[in-house]
């Protein structure tokens, strides 16, 4: 058990409004990888970056080594936890999105509206089922998922859906 803790995984931690900057010194300060995916997005002619999970970044970190480092650095909120258990990323997931990051996501006018039920079809969450529950104005959908155990809330991307047929 002791080994499983002390491997490095790629966990998900949740950092303060406009600090990732101060994060991402205070991680490289101790040697630490981090993602922070940047997406390229086009909106008509504007072509911007943009966070593509804003408000997080994945860490890659051993739990018994660097738990206090990263959960106490500056401009971190919190490890994601869920109760005592802190899940971890796949590797696989993490090389898939430095692999999609550098493609341009790109927006055009759709017409859902909240209740509808939509299919992700980009992304980690490609192939759930899930309700609109808001239009954000940044080109953003959130989703209640329609999963077996769980029924989580996400904010994509709005290009990532499409209507359910």
């Amino acid at each position: 058990m002791s080994s499983i803790i002390s491997e490095p995984k790629w966990y998900i931690v949740s950092i303060k409004p406009r600090k990732e900057k101060v994060v991402f010194v205070q991680l490289n300060r101790i040697n630490i990888e981090y993602f922070y995916p940047i997406a390229k997005i086009k909106k008509g002619k504007l072509l911007k970056k943009e966070p593509l999970f804003p408000g997080y970044m994945f860490v890659k970190f051993s739990i018994s080594e660097h738990f206090n480092n990263v959960r106490y650095a500056r401009g971190v909120k919190d490890i994601v936890k869920f109760g005592r258990h802190i899940p971890y990323v796949e590797e696989s997931f993490i090389e898939y999105l430095k692999e999609k990051i550098n493609s341009i996501i790109e927006f055009t006018e759709i017409d859902f509206k909240e209740g509808d039920i939509v299919k992700v079809k980009e992304g980690p969450f490609r192939n759930l089922i899930g309700q609109v529950l808001k239009l954000r104005k940044n080109e953003r959908i959130l989703l209640l998922l329609k999963a077996a155990s769980m029924s989580p809330k996400i904010e994509i991307p709005i290009s990532f859906v499409e209507k359910a047929s």
